[in-house]
């Protein structure tokens, strides 16, 4: 199953609005043209020691231009993979050695020494790692990738609808690696792309835009209720 999702999760070419961070070279922000290889190895790596470990599904919009779009892990920041023990916990994200894939200096003059860093996946990893193993959940987005403004690949852009249309069929297969598993969608884009698959969810909100506090209250009462 995993091999399906993988080949589909780098099957789709880049456009003028999306980024595919696991097959192509962004030529202004990435450090090397291996950049995506070593993109499409962490989530490898991290798909792959979660297949018999995770027993909590975390589903969220869309990658971001500070996270995946250079770990190539969904809702996961490029500095946060990088140092090698975020919350003191030994190897939260996979086994095994991580790459940098950013520039020092982004096309936007944005200097980022240690990576790059996204604020939403710092609140769900250290919400998550507070509840629960770091192999015992598994991030993805409804959308896998990367949705910019057009030509501006330091950007992000809400998935339209024929974006989340597009995205159902990878979607899907992700979900099959983790059958009969509890699925939390993490905001609206994600509940309607669960629903269209017809699948069963928790709702929680969304980190961004104050809703730091409503997601990590979320996500305890969903643990709660599975332990009652």
């Amino acid at each position: 199953m995993i091999n399906k999702f993988l080949e589909l999760v780098k099957a789709k070419p880049s456009t003028d609005t999306t980024f595919n961070p696991w097959r192509d070279y962004d030529h202004q922000n990435d450090n090397d043209p291996i950049a995506p290889e070593y993109r499409y190895y962490h989530l490898t790596q991290y798909m792959t020691e979660r297949l018999d470990t995770a027993r909590l599904v975390i589903i969220a919009e869309a990658p971001g231009l500070n996270g995946a779009k250079f770990s190539g892990i969904a809702m996961t920041s490029e500095r946060r993979l990088l140092d090698g023990n975020f919350l003191n916990t030994d190897k939260p994200y996979f086994a095994g050695p991580k790459y940098r894939t950013s520039k020092l200096v982004l096309a936007n003059k944005k200097e980022i020494p240690d990576g790059s860093l996204e604020p939403t996946a710092t609140i769900v990893w250290g919400r998550m790692l507070e509840l629960m193993d770091s192999h015992e959940f598994v991030l993805w987005n409804s959308y896998a990738w990367h949705p910019h403004d057009p030509g501006n690949m330091l950007s992000n852009r809400t998935p339209n609808d024929a974006d989340m249309e597009y995205g159902l069929n990878t979607l899907k297969a992700f979900l099959a690696c983790f059958p009969g598993k509890e699925v939390v969608a993490v905001g609206r884009k994600a509940e309607g792309a669960l629903k269209a698959l017809g699948m069963a969810y928790y709702p929680v909100r969304h980190p961004a835009n104050g809703g730091a506090n409503k997601f990590r209250d979320g996500v305890s009462e969903i643990l709660k209720k599975r332990m009652e």
